[in-house]
């Protein structure tokens, strides 16, 4: 179903019904026929050629029908695909001697690839995404057709206050507080008979092909992962229900609308590698943007997601402002919600093709997602990935200004701050200034037991721990989308245990004693050891499986303000 104003040939055949019945109508010796004739041609003119909000009349009728003999809604604990997908099932398959969770319907089978390294915490080069368009097989009568979907979904640092007005100073707008890039491949039936056999050969060799050209990072989704995907990515909570409504639906306590966006011959080549990144910036809590491609063009669907309908709107208003400045044309799809929900979760749906335009042969530089800590030698952001699935344990060697900055930036971030700590005296400053809710940032002394509740993409949560030496694991227990960071002034033989257990370290300037000790922990030696000591006092080491980057902090103004000074105090 398109938004062109090209005349089909059901339109056509109306056109000479409608003539018909006119004629009819005139030749009609009784009122009757007038009465008769010219109200049902003139309803069926306006059903065939009418045109609101850029479809066609009859297009609006169908729809409307569709919404409503559909199921629009899941109860608490259902499964989302049947809404989504109403007939496909997830299974567990190997292709090319490899596990793969997959998703078969009546229409094809669908594999999941997760684009980057997601269990890389640093990142201080962009993601370089090519455009599925060039990477589809060419066709062939003796295989299935191949769909290819490139999904981007995003959370903008959307905090506001000081947190959110220093992070706008530090990062431009530019850097995700988390991003994930899924390639969903896509095999056809279409009316050849191919056998499930035949549709998981055609599968494995398309994903071979694949992987040798992506030139990036990626893994295959399992099976459990392919389902927890779609449900993040639906912001879907398995104890709340999942309601469509015409302008909308509502899942995960966010309410979202999709939206297609049309007319690829008006992006111009030079917007095409930017339009994913600006898109991904929307002042939403969360964006999701496809981009799907078969033999037949490309597809382009954007969800955007927020807590009330106010942000909503705004969200949708940005949407269509930075769509029309790039020549393009956006469709909210009223009525189609589900369909735009399905169009916009890694089930490598095509809906709508159109010719692709620029966007063929573009390619898409996304920065690395998180908390960004500083830049390097070439101002490049450094990130970390602080918000994710899995537990993250960190270790801040330096001082409370450090781990101060380091706490002002997640807040930015929309992550739930806890700070333990035995010096109040150095914390409350800090805290007091931020001037944020009291759900956002607490602070708890040492030996309370932290009941805390369980962390979501969306509300993630850093733990500060401020007690001194450690022996064993922090007092906070690890959990998904929780980070923790113990903070140490000096580093000592007690700490050695923590330091090798940490995910991430974050070194200020070290005495010679000091790397003396964190250097073979951490697999650092000779010179990149000896760079522990000599870097600038405003200048940070960043080590992750074995190895370190440096990085300039870049207090912004209002850090300047706030914090003062970063630089390491003891150090002699």
């Amino acid at each position: 179903m398109t938004g062109n104003r090209n005349v089909h040939s059901g339109q056509i055949v109306v056109a000479e019904i409608v003539a018909v019945a006119l004629v009819v109508a005139a030749l009609s010796r009784v009122p009757l026929g007038w009465l008769l004739g010219v109200p049902v041609a003139a309803a069926l003119a306006v059903l065939a050629f009418g045109r609101w909000r850029r479809r066609w009349v009859y297009q609006w009728v169908g729809i409307a029908l569709r919404y409503g003999s559909r199921p629009r809604a899941i109860p608490p604990g259902a499964d989302l695909l049947a809404l989504v997908g109403p007939g496909a099932e997830a299974s567990s398959v190997e292709l090319g001697g490899r596990g793969y969770g997959v998703i078969a319907d009546e229409f094809g089978v669908t594999a999941v690839l997760e684009v980057g390294d997601p269990t890389g915490l640093l990142s201080d080069a962009p993601l370089a995404l090519p455009s599925p368009v060039p990477l589809l097989p060419p066709t062939a009568p003796d295989t299935p057709g191949v769909q290819l979907q490139l999904l981007v979904s995003g959370c903008p640092a959307r905090a506001a206050g000081i947190p959110g007005t220093s992070y706008r100073q530090l990062t431009e707008g530019r850097v995700a507080a988390y991003q994930r890039v899924l390639l969903a491949v896509r095999v056809l039936r279409d009316d050849s008979g191919w056998s499930d056999d035949d549709l998981h050969r055609a599968l494995a060799s398309t994903l071979r092909r694949l992987r040798r050209r992506l030139g990036v990072p990626h893994r295959p989704l399992g099976y459990d992962a392919l389902l927890a995907a779609l449900a993040e990515l639906a912001h879907h909570d398995p104890g709340s229900p999942v309601r469509e409504s015409w302008p909308g639906l509502y899942a995960g306590g966010l309410r979202q609308a999709s939206l297609r966006v049309r007319r690829f011959a008006g992006l111009r080549p030079e917007l095409a590698g930017q339009l994913i990144p600006r898109l991904l910036a929307l002042p939403a809590t969360a964006t999701t943007v496809s981009l799907a491609a078969s033999q037949a063009g490309a597809d382009l669907v954007v969800r955007v997601a927020a807590p009330s309908a106010t942000g909503l709107g705004t969200a949708v208003q940005a949407l269509r402002r930075l769509v029309g400045s790039a020549g393009l044309e956006v469709t909210r799809l009223d009525g189609e919600q589900l369909a735009g929900l399905a169009a916009t979760l890694p089930l490598g749906l095509v809906g709508e093709p159109a010719p692709p335009g620029a966007l063929a042969q573009c390619r898409t530089e996304l920065p690395g997602p998180g908390v960004m800590l500083g830049r390097n030698r070439r101002g490049v952001p450094v990130t970390a990935r602080l918000i994710r699935r899995e537990p993250t344990r960190v270790l801040v060697v330096g001082g409370v200004r450090a781990a101060e900055m380091l706490t002002l930036r997640a807040l930015a971030l929309g992550v739930h701050v806890l700070v333990q700590t035995g010096r109040p005296d150095a914390w409350e400053p800090f805290l007091r200034a931020v001037s944020l809710p009291s759900d956002a940032i607490g602070l708890v002394p040492p030996g309370r037991p932290l009941a805390l509740p369980a962390g979501t993409p969306l509300a993630p949560q850093l733990v500060v721990v401020d007690v001194g030496p450690l022996v064993g694991d922090p007092p906070v227990g690890e959990a998904a989308w929780r980070t923790t960071v113990v903070l140490r002034d000096d580093l000592a033989a007690a700490d050695l245990d923590t330091l090798a257990r940490a995910d991430l370290v974050v070194l200020q300037p070290l005495r010679p004693d000091e790397a003396a000790l964190a250097g073979p922990t951490l697999g650092l030696l000779g010179e990149g050891q000896e760079w522990l000591t000599r870097i600038r006092a405003d200048m940070i080491g960043l080590v992750n499986r074995r190895t370190v980057r440096f990085a300039l902090l870049s207090a912004t103004p209002l850090e300047q303000q706030l914090i003062g000074a970063p630089e390491r105090l003891a150090v002699p």
